[in-house]
């Protein structure tokens, strides 16, 4: 195995697997950035006869014309500035896939992402054997742009990557800085991953025109589609076209591409609504945590809250998420060495999936610290 191990990418030796922890006994699973409503039941039922048409003994359509029609619609751009992916996974390693040449005098192109953000970024570069560049946030999550504009004129990467509302923070930097950056840095293209744009509401969609070095990303699965794995990117024919040449064939299920279509053609009201119910339950949950002295809450503008459990480095957080998963609560732990030692990352869930965290939270809390 040790010639084989040699043959392994040097950026992805070090890492460890991706795991989603699914302990038994789930009660509330706030942990996935998921909208937490399912379906009605009637409309359940209507989408799986509408499933049993597909004819699973093709390939699924290459070009999901329906899916790109309803969508480009939507955002009032031509059906020819999309491209679609299995999730917004897959957009970012064709991103760094089809803009890895090294820039004259470099023997590996760059990434640039703040830090903490989306780990996909830094997984995608290191699975490309390209440079991750990483600008830190400060103590409350806030991104300095001074020090990004330094990044970028002095480490001159191929592409920068801004999650706007940021995962796993929740905060939104201002976008109109990135745009103000993507005009002065045109030959570095500049991400907007907006898959949380429906709880953060603001876009720079209206800004690719005038920004040929702009793609906008978005997603379906924060907005009651997780399952689906339905992605795209807007941007300009030129980056659309390279793309293109990369994205693989029959990259959407035929399933996946046809609940995506009759979902956003007969309840995208309904899942509106949904993602409004959330906001109010990300605001009343946000408050309720904040009246914990053990707990500092960061603001969000996304389906997420992080909040910093105790002092950083002291365990604790572990402890209070060990505790739930005990109690069949689920939320996301990132206590570990860097700027999110001690946090966990709680998904707003259902009233009664958020009343329950409340309840059993203080008894959490209690055990973390006594031991």
């Amino acid at each position: 195995m040790s010639g084989i191990a040699d043959l392994v990418t040097r950026g992805i030796r070090p890492l460890v697997a991706y795991h989603v922890p699914r302990p038994d006994g789930i009660r509330a699973k706030l942990d996935a950035n998921e909208l937490p409503y399912a379906l009605p039941p009637e409309a359940a039922e209507a989408l799986g006869r509408e499933l049993a048409q597909v004819a699973l003994h093709r390939y699924p359509e290459a070009d999901p014309v329906e899916l790109r029609a309803l969508c480009a619609a939507d955002l009032g751009v031509a059906p020819g500035q999309l491209v679609f992916g299995n999730g917004s996974d897959e957009l970012i390693a064709l991103l760094c896939a089809a803009f890895a040449e090294p820039r004259p005098g470099k023997t590996r192109a760059g990434i640039l992402y703040p830090d903490p953000t989306f780990v996909v970024y830094r997984l995608a570069a290191l699975g490309h054997n390209l440079e991750p560049i990483e600008v830190t946030l400060d103590d409350e999550m806030q991104l300095d742009f001074e020090l990004v504009d330094d990044a970028i004129a002095g480490r001159r990467p191929n592409i920068a990557f801004f999650a706007l509302p940021n995962n796993p923070t929740g905060t939104l930097w201002a976008p109109e800085k990135v745009a103000e950056l993507a005009a002065r840095h045109p030959d570095t293209l500049f991400v907007s991953d907006e898959a949380y744009i429906q709880y953060g509401g603001r876009t720079l969609l209206p800004r690719l025109p005038e920004l040929p070095n702009l793609v906008v990303m978005r997603t379906l699965s924060k907005i009651g589609m997780a399952s689906l794995r339905v992605g795209f990117v807007v941007a300009s024919p030129q980056i659309v076209h390279e793309l293109e040449k990369l994205r693989m064939p029959y990259n959407l299920g035929s399933l996946n591409q046809r609940a995506a279509v009759w979902l956003l053609r007969h309840h995208k009201a309904w899942l509106a609504d949904r993602a409004c119910d959330l906001l109010a339950e990300r605001e009343r949950l946000a408050a309720a945590l904040r009246a914990f002295p053990e707990l500092k809450v960061f603001p969000s503008e996304a389906n997420l809250l992080l909040v910093r459990v105790g002092k950083a480095g002291d365990g604790q957080a572990g402890r209070v998420w060990k505790a739930l998963a005990a109690r069949g609560i689920m939320v996301r732990n990132f206590d570990r060495p860097g700027p999110l030692a001690g946090c966990l990352r709680i998904t707003p869930g259902t009233p009664a999936e958020n009343d329950l965290l409340l309840a059993e939270l203080p008894a959490a809390i209690a055990t973390s610290a006594s031991r």
